[in-house]
């Protein structure tokens, strides 16, 4: 079974001063419909969050308040991506063997969604949500100018949820040390370890709220979904 750890602890520097994951999409706090979409699953048994520091009992009264049934605790989130994910993995259960990390600012993922990346996380130890890139991608030096364009077949976007077996992820954890603390992707755990890490392909929109601009489009796709 899984433990799902979703991340809501971030400074939202790019919101002009708005709180992401506070702000309301259909009256309900995007975090809050982030957790929901994991408390959904038959294969999640819990669901921790990890909130901006001081604010824990704020945020588990906002979660108590909409029926986070599978909610099992909300932790104070750290300084760094990887350090909100390490307070959070404190509060693991020992009967969870897998685990999810999920951006509680990427509200727009369906369960079956979540489910499929689970199912693949369970399959090959380690799994993350991808959507391929639409775009052309350039590898640009420290001149400014471009070294290369990488074939964009072969070129993805790293999204969450990202799952690993929980025994694999520990391990990498304790082997990277404060090396950890470093990287922005949870996958890159496992990679920089040696790991392998298997694509999960995004069937729908999954994306994830950073700018004012973004609410907008995620509220819009949210409330589209629901009419059709």
């Amino acid at each position: 079974m899984f433990s799902a750890i979703i991340l809501a602890a971030g400074s939202s520097t790019r919101m002009n001063g708005a709180n992401k994951q506070l702000a309301e999409i259909d009256g309900v706090p995007v975090f809050v419909l982030s957790a929901l979409n994991f408390d959904r699953s038959d294969m999640v048994s819990e669901v921790i969050i990890a909130a901006p520091e001081h604010q824990a009992e704020q945020y588990l009264g906002i979660a108590k308040s909409f029926g986070i049934k599978k909610l099992k605790c909300v932790v104070s989130g750290g300084a760094t991506r990887a350090l909100s994910v390490k307070n959070a993995l404190s509060e693991v259960s020992e009967k969870c063997s897998h685990i999810a990390i999920h951006d509680g600012a990427r509200p727009l993922i369906p369960t079956s969604e979540i489910d499929r990346v689970l199912a693949d996380a369970e399959m090959y130890d380690a799994a993350i949500a991808a959507a391929p890139a639409a775009d052309t991608v350039k590898l640009v030096g420290t001149d400014g100018c471009v070294e290369s364009t990488p074939p964009r077949d072969r070129l993805y976007y790293a999204q969450t949820p990202q799952a690993f077996k929980k025994t694999l992820y520990l391990d990498c954890l304790e082997k990277l040390g404060s090396e950890a603390e470093t990287l922005t992707d949870d996958s890159a755990l496992v990679e920089r370890c040696g790991g392998s890490v298997h694509i999960t392909e995004m069937t729908c929109c999954n994306m994830k709220i950073t700018r004012p601009d973004d609410l907008a489009a995620v509220s819009s796709i949210y409330h589209n979904r629901k009419t059709v």
